[in-house]
């Protein structure tokens, strides 16, 4: 089993880029989430290169040796700790340009704000680190390693709440190093920026020792309460510093003497504003007067600092910005839409369509087939995108935006899938048509509270607060702020069904950030219904879960509520995902999590008893891999699916015992979960939607799996439907179009052991069969049909995709086509087995193949056209395997004339046989265009016979639909043209063959006429 890459190829944040000196197209960036990532085409494609190693996927900062490029270092944990923030593992190191990855350690630093390796020495490496972003902890500061990262020792350190929030080394002195220092925590319900550690300071011995800068009286820099730090030094004149200082009297302030003295150049809050997300300062490489500021915009200064100009560039809000030290007009930023490349000094910039980085908080899907995924990209729009299409892959044509915001829980209509609702921020809330783009704001209280704190709204609305539309009666719509919501007409009207069902604690409903800069965006509002969820079975059973640690249950449609939060649940928890179990109207699970208290551990409730008493789950899983969602399958009670924080896991017993289910999913936090039909759709915080296709392995798992030593698992119902599942690196992938196979081998069996696959209609004749060398002809050895895949053994899983067809038709070596296709006619809907033979086991399983759902195409449609299709294939058949005859005869009667020439019987021989190879040239020539060597030829030398049949193969089956008259029309005209030819062939290879071998027989040519040995 493999998980699945959907999309959208849309960059999600991106916080760490660098390019190589020297390399011009050679670029990396880390996401938040996503891993690192390379391009070595100045960002027309990006390859994730860092999936195979790393334990999380936040970048916080990536360094290239500027002495051997060779050498990497990474450090992980993004430095910009909004809401959504992940957390890091530490310090990355590759000597291979990173093909390969080693852990160097400091997992406790949690963000890593900047890496700096000295100019001339690979092994010794600076890393500034934030740390822990809710709670304090040791591991934070400047560290150093002298020896690429094998020791560490701490070389500046403020205090247990005050990290390092940015690093600079002269470009022209090593050993002058600059670093800022940023106090900040975050809590569940507000955000502190600023306190007495933070600060700016200087070291002029390589670390060893640090002079502090700020809160010096008179140097020009501010003194009263400082917030976050950033610092740039000029390598056109390094006397030259710049540093961007969060305090109320703030801004850009500039030192000429090499931080000795400030002047505040620039106070311009466009500049500064939301300090603790933006902030980064970047100096011109070759003109002292050049300097960038990243923010909403980014910002280039051209007079050291004092006035500046915005930089156009596809997406904003920035992070960090990497200038070619050699050639400053080449340059990559990032930002919170991914990382664009320029190489004109930013007049233009690649694409950020290319970086399957979306970072969504909720996944959803509809109805209709092919079902589609809705999710809400941070810092986007709104995504809805179909998990399948019938093209090479899933496209930007394919997917589009419904409305709501970037932050929003998506709630599509079942019984009218164009009608979508979506949230956002807020308590922003819209009804989007796509048959009219009609896009309605039906707000529950539409009074915008932006810039006020909780305690400024009438009702509370969390910035990804739940919506959805009732599984029972599709015009019954829940939006949930502290109190529930209902709305019976599409959002004209609401009506509260329910109290304040949070602990509505005063102390946490205030503004959040301060004590500079206050944020106040609705990802601190407090005290909320963060979780919602309706029982699929009995109507009228809701779950809530809050934000402050408690879940109510209402079993009549929100008439009465009971407080039923787990005994022991831990005071302030996050209620992150509630489930309905789909097979027990009883039976719920919780997804609890306290990352947002600096508690990682896992926390898996479930109840049996509509909440009266919980169980905890959490046997196997990580202890710091904390649970963001739990899903039941609806087609196995018991069968459990987990999103955590580094990835997905497993159960098979209701959550008694947990394991892995990553396969080949990248680690990124898994934000939620849904079983759409068979597939499991996964949402990620870094990686973009994934899908684990065809669940029926999982489900039909035994206890023992290796009890028995061949397990064929039945297969999923495969859909007659196209669509290509080739891998691309601009468009999410399909999956196999046709019938996947899949079954379990204790042991690989010996070279010698058949091994055989066969796909048997219901009648039981064998459609089509394939062993480990590929594809079995029906008939003989001497049938030229292309190999198709080989049945693979290996010890444990396996997989097969039959594509649905029947044998395709014979080939000749040098065939070449204009168009058309030498396939064999797709199965007709209906009921089909597949026996798998290894050695002397044979196990079978049966399946189905059924139409696309929207077609109204009947089944005697389908009967025509696979018959049709039959004909043609056979037809095309016997007309490839007539012109290989024609020419084994011809090769034949060279070599005899060629005895007949040694034997000097010659004359008569050579004569007639030139007469019968015209013969059947001429029929060949009528049968196939022989000039033909390349695909365009056909331009020059008309298509024949069998050219036209395979184009009326690919005509008939253009469509799930029975063949048009004049398909029929052309079948019969090219069918007794061919019979004519095939006719005259069997009457030269009957009478004239016949009677050129009387002749050779009456010349007497010897059947070996060996060339002269000349004598010694």
């Amino acid at each position: 089993m493999r998980w699945r890459l959907v999309g959208p190829f849309r960059g999600g944040r991106v916080t760490a880029v660098t390019g190589v000196p020297g390399s011009p197209r050679l670029y990396y960036m880390g996401a938040t989430g996503g891993g690192v990532w390379r391009t070595t085409d100045a960002g027309a494609s990006w390859q994730a290169i860092s999936d195979s190693t790393f334990g999380t996927g936040s970048v916080g900062a990536i360094a290239v040796a500027p002495s051997d490029p060779n050498v990497m270092y990474v450090g992980m944990g993004e430095l910009p700790i909004r809401g959504n923030v992940s957390h890091g593992d530490g310090v990355y190191r590759s000597t291979d340009a990173g093909r390969t990855w080693s852990h160097l350690g400091l997992a406790g630093t949690s963000q890593i704000a900047r890496v700096r390796v000295h100019p001339n020495d690979p092994d010794l490496v600076y890393v500034a680190a934030l740390g822990r972003v809710f709670g304090p902890n040791a591991e934070r500061g400047v560290f150093r390693s002298k020896d690429g990262g094998r020791t560490w020792e701490r070389v500046l350190h403020v205090d247990e709440r005050t990290g390092a929030s940015d690093l600079v080394m002269d470009p022209t002195n090593p050993r002058i190093l600059y670093a800022g220092f940023w106090q900040v925590h975050r809590r569940p319900w507000t955000l502190e920026s600023g306190g007495p550690g933070s600060s700016l300071w200087k070291s002029v011995d390589g670390g060893d020792t640090w002079t502090r800068l700020t809160q010096r009286a008179g140097n020009g820099l501010p003194q009263g309460v400082l917030g976050k730090i950033c610092v740039a030094v000029s390598p056109a004149r390094p006397q030259r510093v710049w540093a961007m200082v969060e305090a109320e009297d703030g801004g850009l302030f500039r030192s000429d003497d090499a931080g000795e003295s400030w002047t505040r150049v620039n106070e311009d809050r466009s500049l500064r504003q939301r300090a603790w997300y933006f902030s980064r300062l970047v100096a011109d490489p070759k003109d002292a007067e050049k300097v960038w500021v990243l923010n909403v915009r980014l910002h280039l200064s051209r007079d050291g600092g004092r006035t500046f100009q915005t930089v156009a560039t596809p997406h904003p809000d920035h992070h960090d910005h990497w200038i070619d030290p050699a050639d400053p007009e080449r340059m990559i930023s990032g930002n919170d839409g991914g990382a664009c490349v320029s190489e004109d000094g930013g007049r233009t910039w690649s694409s950020l369509d290319n970086q399957p980085t979306a970072q969504f908080y909720r996944v959803a899907v509809d109805r209709q087939f092919p079902y589609r995924i809705y999710g809400a990209q941070q810092d986007n729009s709104t995504v809805s995108i179909p998990h399948r299409t019938t093209g090479w892959g899933i496209e930007r044509t394919d997917w589009w935006d419904v409305g709501g915001g970037e932050s929003g829980w998506i709630a599509p209509k079942w019984d009218e899938p164009d009608v979508v609702y979506a949230g956002s921020y807020g308590g922003y809330l819209t009804r989007f048509d796509r048959r009219t783009q009609q896009r309605r704001d039906i707000n529950v209280y539409p009074d915008n509270p932006m810039g006020h704190g909780a305690e400024g709204m009438r009702y509370r609305f969390q910035w990804n607060f739940p919506v959805l539309v009732s599984r029972h009666d599709a015009s019954v719509l829940y939006a949930a702020g502290n109190m529930l919501f209902r709305s019976l007409n599409e959002g004209q009207s609401w009506e509260a069904i329910s109290p304040d069902l949070t602990r509505n604690d005063p102390t946490k409903l205030g503004p959040s950030g301060g004590p500079i800069t206050k944020d106040n965006t609705s990802v601190e509002y407090y005290c909320t219904i963060f979780a919602l969820a309706e029982s699929p079975l009995r109507k009228g059973v809701l779950w809530a879960g809050t934000d402050d640690g408690r879940i109510h249950v209402t079993e009549d449609g929100g008439g009465a509520w009971r407080d039923v939060t787990p005994r022991g649940l831990p005071e302030w928890s996050q209620v992150n995902a509630l489930e309905a179990s789909p097979h027990d109207p009883g039976t719920a699970y919780a997804a609890v999590v306290r990352y947002k208290l600096d508690d990682f551990r896992p926390y898996v409730y479930a109840t049996r008893d509509y909440g009266r008493t919980w169980t905890r789950l959490v046997n196997g899983l990580p202890p710091d891999a904390f649970v963001r969602v739990v899903r039941e399958d609806p087609a196995r009670k018991g069968l459990l699916y987990a999103g955590t924080e580094t990835g997905v896991f497993v159960s098979f017993d209701g959550g008694a015992r947990w394991q892995g289910l990553q396969l080949n999913l990248p680690v990124t936090p898994v934000t939620d979960l849904v079983v759409a039909g068979d597939d499991l759709v996964a949402a990620t915080q870094g990686r973009a939607f994934w899908c684990l296709d065809d669940l029926g392995p999982l489900r039909q798992l035994a206890a023992d799996p290796r009890a028995d030593a061949v397990r064929l698992y039945t297969p999923d119902t495969a859909v007659r439907l196209g669509g290509a599942g080739v891998p691309r690196n601009d468009a999410g992938r399909n999956p196999p179009a046709g019938a996947l196979v899949r079954w379990w081998l204790r042991d690989a069996p010996p070279d010698s052991a058949t091994v055989r696959l066969e796909f048997l209609d219901a009648a039981g004749a064998v459609v089509r069969a394939f062993d480990r060398r590929g594809e079995v002809p029906r008939d003989t050895a001497e049938r030229r049909v292309e190999r198709g895949p080989r049945v693979p053994a290996a010890a444990g899983g396996n997989q097969f995709v039959w594509d649905l067809r029947g044998e395709g038709a014979t080939r000749f070596e040098g065939l070449v086509f204009w168009g058309g296709v030498l396939d064999g006619p797709i199965a007709v809907p209906g009921r089909y087995r597949v026996r798998l033979t290894v050695g002397s086991a044979v196990r079978e399983a049966a399946f189905d193949v059924v139409k696309d759902p929207r077609l109204a195409t009947t089944d005697e449609d389908f009967r025509l056209q696979h018959d049709l299709h039959r004909k043609i294939r056979d037809k095309l058949s016997e007309t490839n395997d007539a012109v290989a005859a024609i020419r084994d005869a011809r090769e034949q009667m060279d070599v005899v004339v060629a005895r007949a020439r040694r034997a000097g019987r010659d004359a008569v021989v050579a004569d007639s046989a030139r007469a019968l190879k015209a013969r059947l040239t001429a029929i060949e020539e009528t049968l196939h265009q022989t000039r033909t060597r390349s695909p365009q030829d056909p331009l020059n030398y008309p298509i024949r016979l069998n050219n036209k049949l395979s184009l009326l193969g690919e005509t008939v089956e253009s469509a799930d639909a029975r063949p048009t008259d004049q398909a029929l029309a052309v079948w019969a005209d090219l069918s007794a043209k061919v019979d004519a030819e095939l006719a005259k062939l069997r009457r030269v290879l009957t009478e004239d063959v016949a009677a050129f071998n009387r002749l050779v027989r009456e010349r007497e040519v010897p059947a070996v006429a060996p060339k002269p040995v000349r004598a010694p």
